[in-house]
């Protein structure tokens, strides 16, 4: 089988290879082999190629925090899954053909979801879910702010905001984003300025905003953080400005303004399985319903991984970039 691994960190497509690996046996008795279907490559990817990446890894090492997965072979203690099952592997190491979970690390989905769609489910949908609904008491038609608002978790938080009755302030870096942000239920959409909270209280008739939500760091979280109420929080969960994040003693001091990063492995490390099951069932059912559902500008063969991560490291993508290591023959 085939599997994508590097050995050494440098720019993403140069180190990522594509090689050949030995095929997986038979599952033992708690184990589930499956075949990928598909599974994207996030900016975590690419960071991780970068050594830039929160986490040391041992090279050679495999990558990808998600995929979706069809069940080939169970192990003869495994309960709940069925060969042809569709199953969301709540484990890491997804560039690859097939895998061997632990049955305890998977999670059943509905049969016709859709593969790519489902693909992205475990990080970015779950990331706004567990973001909107965590750390804040929303109440029906509250505000939250956003930047990186066209990115993979930034469609999720509109569209599962949206069907939670609260409205969103969406902020971008560039023009041409807002029919297709209004389109999955942006509320406000708002190019990034030096006047920005001027133009948010203008555009939401002087909402009272709680919660930030922060992708980009650097200075953008002292413009967000001039358009929340007094006590609001900003939560952090990337740095796509590669810059620390700056915010002002006025904030903090008299506004009170509560910072906290966001980081989904500690979640579903901590999280009993009854409630990761709730939260990707519920989640499964939104992209059934189309309610989420994140643009893919192309999908590409295993084979050509290198150019599959130079694509997704592109600034100013319209989509998502999948992989399908099978092809994309995704009926059973």
């Amino acid at each position: 089988m085939k599997i994508a691994q590097f050995a050494s960190v440098g720019q993403p497509d140069q180190v990522i290879e594509c090689i050949d690996a030995d095929d997986l046996g038979y599952p033992k008795e708690n184990e589930v082999l499956i075949d990928i279907l598909a599974f994207p490559i996030n900016p975590a990817d690419v960071l991780i190629l970068e050594g830039k990446y929160g986490v040391e890894y041992k090279l050679p090492s495999r990558l990808g925090a998600e995929s979706v997965g069809k069940v080939n072979k169970i192990g003869k203690n495994v309960r709940g899954f069925n060969v042809g099952d569709i199953v969301l592997p709540l484990d890491r190491e997804n560039w690859v053909q097939q895998k061997m979970v632990l049955a305890s690390n998977l999670i059943l989905l509905p049969k016709n979801i859709d593969p790519l769609q489902s693909s992205m489910m475990k990080v970015n949908p779950a990331t706004a879910y567990l973001m909107i609904k965590k750390y804040v008491k929303l109440n029906k038609n509250d505000w939250i702010i956003q930047d990186a608002a066209n990115s993979g978790v930034g469609h999720s938080i509109i569209s599962i905001a949206k069907e939670l009755g609260l409205n969103t302030v969406n902020i971008v870096r560039r023009e041409g984003l807002e029919k297709s942000l209004k389109n999955i239920g942006a509320d406000v959409v708002v190019i990034d300025n030096n006047d920005l909270s001027k133009t948010v209280k203008n555009l939401t008739n002087n909402a009272n905003i709680k919660l930030a939500i922060d992708a980009v760091g650097g200075d953008q979280v002292l413009r967000i953080g001039d358009c929340l109420e007094d006590e609001a929080t900003i939560l952090n969960y990337g740095l796509l400005s590669g810059k620390n994040i700056q915010i002002s003693s006025h904030q903090t001091v008299f506004k009170r303004l509560l910072l906290t990063g966001f980081w989904l492995m500690p979640w579903l490390q901590n999280m009993d399985k009854k409630e990761i099951i709730e939260m990707y069932s519920y989640l499964s059912s939104l992209i059934e319903k189309n309610i989420i559902h994140v643009p893919v500008e192309k999908t590409y063969p295993i084979e050509d991984i290198k150019k599959a991560v130079a694509h997704a490291a592109k600034y100013g993508r319209n989509g998502k970039i999948i992989v399908t290591p099978n092809g994309e023959n995704f009926t059973s």
